[in-house]
């Protein structure tokens, strides 16, 4: 029996990106969704029309050793998978 394909996310972005340098994936059974934006700032929302944060209140001065150690490595394997994407290496899923 043939599934219909599910949509998780439709309509247009707020702000332009390199979609030749943009990627998803699916990780554990989550989306994991990376835009490489045009303009390096702040997005509001993502979506047209979605609900919209307060980007007055983004800290983007906090340094990574300011986080808890599980968030810490998040943060690093996400630099990490988008570095060895660009350099066309094995992200980290591949690796393990």
């Amino acid at each position: 029996a043939s599934k219909e394909p599910t949509t998780f996310l439709e309509g247009n972005l707020v702000e332009k990106i390199r979609a030749e340098e943009s990627t998803w994936s699916v990780e554990g059974g989550v989306v994991i969704v990376t835009l490489d934006k045009l303009k390096q700032t702040f997005w509001k929302t993502v979506i047209e029309g979605d609900e919209e944060i307060d980007t007055e209140q983004v800290d983007n001065r906090r340094h990574i050793g300011e986080y808890d150690d599980a968030t810490q490595a998040k943060i690093r394997k996400i630099i990490f998978d988008q570095e060895q994407y660009h350099k066309g290496g094995p992200t980290s899923h591949e690796i393990l």
